[in-house]
């Protein structure tokens, strides 16, 4: 009995037993006392039967109250509110359920917010690799991508959501991955080298597909900068400290024969000019390389590009030029780094083209968020093309080999990428620009 009444309360089973022990009396009066009014009679079992109904009814509403309270706490939880909590005020067997039903719903609001939690935990990480990851579909539509992602393809996060992969060669890509080998792949009109991996996944029965892609050339770039920078900082270290005593000591054997020239043998005095001269040219040599450590980061501010590239036919007055382009072109640049990555690569065309009395055409274009510009000559082109941005390297009799280092860092400053390559089906070297606005 203990345990009927710690499940149900009281009441509940008053307005259970009242019923029935109501008509059990009704019944004990009208056989007991038979000789009673039929309208007494009548009465007694009217007035048991309204009170029966009152405390069926009153027990109904209860009942009612209590499987209302469960419906909705058990439809919040579908609808995945975890807010909603039922009160309580007792120990009977409703109340035991609505007490489980919070503690599920606690539990589920504890295990979301969990969830979320790691979710952005995950998506920081996502957001701050830097290998592109792309979510696909079976018929190889973007369901999601990374901010690695956006910016390889150079598209806004929300624009790629949705589109065919096709359309950046998703079905190639995905057949040459995991191959452990490096592809070929163009985007945006710059070639590059990327490792391609891809795995699959399955969500509600459908089978879906993870594409990760890695910039190879990226990476093998920027270790690239960090040899030559580590290399360039000993080589310029220990060959100052050489070539400085020289350049003193030859300076002050100068000043000594030239005042007692009858003392020095035939040819010392030459010889000794030839050393500081060769001496000072070689400093100034190696400090041209400091220039690599040394580019500061770009300052962006808005500017006329269209405006800055028709400035440039004036530093090359004996050479025709070509210029097409929208007027004005806004782009948020340095100013300064972008007009010296633009003399660079005229200043190069110019030279190539040596007496050739062609012309240099430059244009330019705005395409979404990004710059292109393009310069086209008509010189010798490009004799070995691997070797362009390869400090040291060089064609030119007295060049240094850096000037195309510094063009593509300044781009790279840029969010953008600078590429050459030779015409085709007539010589001469086309160089690309690309520049984020």
């Amino acid at each position: 009995m203990s345990k009927l009444f710690d499940t149900f309360r009281l009441r509940y089973f008053i307005l259970c037993s009242l019923s029935p022990l109501g008509g059990i009396l009704a019944y004990l009066l009208l056989w007991g006392f038979p000789s009673q009014s039929s309208y007494l009679k009548i009465l007694t079992v009217l007035i048991l039967a309204v009170t029966s109904l009152y405390f069926g009814y009153h027990f109904f509403l209860q009942l009612n109250n209590k499987v209302n309270v469960i419906s909705n706490l058990l439809e919040a939880v579908e609808q995945e509110d975890f807010s909603l909590r039922g009160s309580t005020h007792g120990r009977d067997i409703f109340d035991g359920v609505i007490i489980q039903i919070n503690a599920i719903a606690m539990q589920l609001s504890r295990h979301r917010q969990q969830q979320r939690e790691m979710d952005f935990l995950l998506q920081k990480v996502l957001s701050n690799i830097s290998i592109s990851i792309f979510a696909l579909d079976s018929q190889h539509r973007v369901i999601w991508c990374n901010d690695a992602a956006a910016r390889m393809l150079e598209r806004p996060i929300e624009s790629l959501i949705g589109e065919d992969g096709e359309q950046w060669q998703s079905g190639w890509l995905l057949k040459n991955a995991n191959t452990g080998h490096p592809v070929e792949f163009s985007r945006n009109g710059r070639p590059g080298r990327y490792k391609v991996n891809s795995d699959t996944y399955i969500v509600d029965g459908k089978k879906n597909v993870l594409l990760f892609i890695n910039d190879v050339d990226e990476l093998l770039r920027h270790e690239e900068k960090k040899a030559w920078q580590n290399l360039l900082r000993v080589i310029s270290h220990e060959i100052n400290n050489s070539l400085s005593p020289i350049a003193s000591i030859s300076q002050m054997l100068q000043q000594h024969y030239r005042t007692h020239a009858a003392q020095a043998p035939e040819g010392f005095v030459e010889g000794v000019d030839l050393i500081n001269r060769r001496a000072k040219e070689l400093i100034t040599f190696i400090s041209s390389y400091q220039q690599l450590n040394k580019l500061a980061p770009s300052n962006r501010v808005e500017e006329d590009l269209a405006g800055l590239i028709k400035e440039l036919p004036l530093l090359f007055m004996h050479r025709k030029f070509e210029l097409d382009g929208p007027e004005p072109l806004m782009a948020r640049i340095d100013r300064g780094q972008i007009y010296q990555l633009l003399i660079n690569l005229v200043k190069n065309a110019d030279e190539a083209m040596g007496e050739n009395p062609g012309a240099i055409t430059l244009t330019w274009q705005a395409q979404n968020d990004r710059v292109l510009i393009s310069l086209l000559d008509s010189g010798v082109g490009l004799s070995n093309p691997d070797n362009l941005f390869v400090p040291f390297y060089t064609t030119k009799s007295a060049g240094s080999g850096i000037g195309l280092i510094l063009c593509r860092q300044i781009a790279e400053q840029h969010d953008g990428y600078l590429t050459l390559k030779n015409r085709d089906g007539m010589p001469g070297c086309h160089a690309t620009i690309s520049l984020q606005r």
